[in-house]
């Protein structure tokens, strides 16, 4: 008889697992909160703006501030970057996006004194160019950097770079489960708000959503306890010798690297894919009308326990393949098609409404969201290893790596300024009115149509990057024996002689 064989669980090598890699749950932890007011928190709450009394075109607008600021922050991050110590810079960014999260907290409370939203509005765009400066100036080059140099001390050529996917994987991983703790604990407080057990604060005669202020304290709360943790245990990024410091020459040598653009906008199409899933959230509460815990439990394993699950395996995963770039279009080919799938569920009348046919509305209504979960864990796998052919594919030495993500993200990230301004217009324009169950505020925000316009617009850049991709693999690998168009013709060359 068979027997069945188990693999132990070695503890201690797990624990010594963890201690290895502690600057990276540091780093993890720090990358959660940095991003969790600007962009996550609005992947698994449902229209975040009613909390702060704002109509969905006037947080989108906020959102384009943020994307517009980023984008000259990018060249002084490609400055900064490289010279002075990452930690440090990354220490600074934490400083000042507390001091952004404390106001920000004050907004529920301040627009009850005041009758008109604009004021609110004002200070939300204020507040979100602040985050764009210390997210795209001070900390996005740094972090990176750091995470790639992690415990490669010893490791030469692509030797260490190849142990990038695997260092992403990782801090991803961390950051999907610190992420998912944070999310599924604001998910019980709004529930408790909802069901009046933890009451809101009435303020000037106005309610002021309890669950929300929590949530948003406990995110600021730990930017210091990242910052406390980074100042103990991460090791300032030193320089190999033969390494030179930065010069500004290196940012002229990386913008004249036609490569960059092209890895660039390859990256800008992998983004697309983030913005899809950011606005599916509210197509799925307001359109599919998914009630709203389910949308957002849906919301936070797409966003959190799929960056968990995927991120390490994947990682590994594409270390050992020969292209980064390939996988990267292989999968946004593939959320391409899902976003797709995703507009054209709720067909082009305007009008669709589960209740008119349940057994087909109740259909249509879980295949939207099994298509939000796929395109959250194809979009995790895309994110881990976006960086990775920076070093190992592009040849971009260590010393401008900072330099090289930053300048990457110049054009990469540029939709969360023109696209997040093409959302804002389109929100304006076609809209409906949602009244909140609790506190009888009527929001306007974007009605069946105006979600599909947004989609479509993700879907054209998303091939645009595709394309990009595309190009970038041919001139790196057309002369290599591993060029994958290469394979295909040998293979059917080789099966028509088999027919022959």
């Amino acid at each position: 008889m068979n027997k069945f064989h188990t693999k132990k669980i070695n503890f201690k090598s797990f624990f010594s697992g963890l201690k290895q890699n502690f600057p990276l749950i540091i780093l993890a932890l720090a990358d959660v909160v940095v991003f969790a007011i600007p962009l996550y928190m609005e992947n698994f709450i449902p229209n975040i703006y009613k909390y702060l009394g704002l109509n969905a075109s006037d947080y989108s607008q906020a959102s384009a501030t943020y994307g517009f600021v980023s984008i000259p922050c990018f060249l002084i991050g490609s400055y900064v970057g490289d010279k002075f110590k990452s930690k440090n810079l990354i220490i600074l960014s934490l400083i000042l996006t507390f001091l952004l999260g404390g106001w920000y907290i004050t907004l529920p409370i301040t627009s009850t004194y005041s009758s008109d939203a604009s004021i609110t509005a004002i200070q939300l765009n204020v507040i979100f160019a602040g985050f764009a400066f210390s997210k795209s100036g001070l900390f996005w080059g740094p972090l990176w950097k750091v995470v790639k140099n992690h415990r490669t001390e010893d490791l030469e050529g692509i030797a260490r770079e190849k142990k990038v996917g695997q260092n992403n994987g990782y801090e991803g991983m961390m950051n999907g489960l610190i992420g998912l703790t944070l999310a599924l604990f604001g998910t019980l407080l709004f529930q408790l708000s909802d069901h009046q057990l933890l009451p809101n604060v009435m303020i000037n005669g106005r309610a002021v959503d309890s669950g929300f202020f929590i949530l948003v304290s406990v995110y600021v709360s730990l930017m210091v306890v990242a910052c406390l943790l980074l100042l103990k245990y991460i090791k300032a990024v030193q320089n190999k010798p033969g390494e030179m410091s930065f010069s500004l020459k290196s940012i002229y040598n990386t913008l004249k690297n036609y490569q960059i653009w092209l890895m660039a906008f390859l990256v800008l199409g992998v983004y697309m894919l983030q913005m899809g899933l950011g606005s599916y959230i509210n197509y799925l509460s307001n359109i599919f009308l998914i009630p709203a815990l389910a949308v957002m439990i849906i919301g936070i394993f797409r966003t959190y326990v799929m960056r968990f699950v995927m991120s390490g395996w994947f990682g590994k995963r594409a270390d050992k393949s020969h292209s980064y770039i390939l996988w990267i279009c292989i999968g946004l080919f593939i959320g391409i098609l899902l976003i797709l799938i995703g507009v054209v569920l709720p067909g082009f009348k305007n009008n669709f409404n589960p209740k008119d046919d349940p057994t087909i509305g109740t259909i249509v209504q879980v295949v939207a969201c099994l298509n939000l979960i796929l395109l959250g864990a194809l979009t995790w796998c895309l994110v881990t290893i976006r960086w990775s052919p920076i070093g190992a594919e592009l040849n971009v030495s260590n010393k401008d790596y900072a330099t090289g993500v930053n300048i990457i993200s110049v054009i990469a990230f540029t939709p969360d300024a023109f696209f997040k301004q093409i959302k804002s217009a389109i929100e304006a324009n076609h809209n409906m009115p949602l009244i909140n169950p609790t506190t009888g505020q009527v929001t306007k925000v974007a009605d069946q149509l105006g979600n599909q316009l947004i989609l479509t617009v993700a879907i054209g850049l998303g091939l645009f990057g595709l394309i990009s991709g595309i190009i970038l693999y041919i001139i790196l690998y057309r002369k290599s024996d591993k060029f994958i168009f290469k394979k295909f013709s040998k293979h059917s060359k080789d099966r028509l002689q088999q027919i022959k």
